[in-house]
């Protein structure tokens, strides 16, 4: 199962690289000023396992304010279902405060018997140690609730890693096979 996973993300990165690849040979200038804004969900979904993205959808906010979700369950709701499931319980998890970010997206389970959380998240200015605090204090949840229940799942904990990327973004990753999930998101944030 492991080697399937890390088959999947090799594949996952291959795909993204090949798209990459094309892009550049397009023939069209590198655009001037700001960077076009990052699809989080993409780069989340292309880090990932297929397995993952089959189980827990991701979710982010949209343009309009509205929460939206893709793969893994969230067909199995309505959309403003799916906007009270995020308010209430996955976005909770996070504890980002509002207005301490200004994009993200994220993939949390709310099973008491797993660990699993990714997500990336752009602080808004000034705000970066704030994102960072509350996706340790995430983890560190994780790890507490986990230590003395399911030995595996504190392992995945115990593994989770948060870092700011030189982009900017604050990544987390709480999941099996956390070192090459994030190795994937960077390289992908990195383009």
């Amino acid at each position: 199962m492991k080697l399937k996973r890390i088959l999947a993300a090799a594949l996952a990165g291959l795909a993204l690289a090949s798209l990459v690849g094309c892009g550049a040979a397009s023939g069209k200038p590198a655009s001037s000023g700001s960077a076009a804004p990052k699809d989080y969900t993409q780069i989340l979904h292309d880090a990932r396992s297929e397995e993952d993205n089959e189980y827990y959808m991701i979710f982010s906010k949209g343009e309009d304010g509205k929460y939206t979700a893709q793969y893994g369950y969230s067909e199995s709701y309505e959309p403003d279902q799916l906007s009270d499931e995020v308010e209430n319980m996955l976005l909770p998890l996070l504890d980002l405060e509002e207005g301490s970010y200004t994009d993200f997206a994220a993939s949390l389970s709310t099973m008491m018997v797993q660990s699993y959380g990714v997500a990336v998240v752009k602080p808004a200015e000034g705000k970066t140690d704030a994102v960072v605090t509350s996706l340790k204090e995430y983890v560190l949840r994780e790890q507490q609730s986990m230590e003395h229940y399911l030995e595996d799942q504190y392992q995945i904990a115990k593994n989770a890693k948060v870092e700011t990327v030189p982009s900017g973004e604050v990544v987390l990753v709480c999941c099996e096979d956390s070192d090459t999930v994030l190795a994937n998101i960077k390289a992908a944030l990195a383009q």
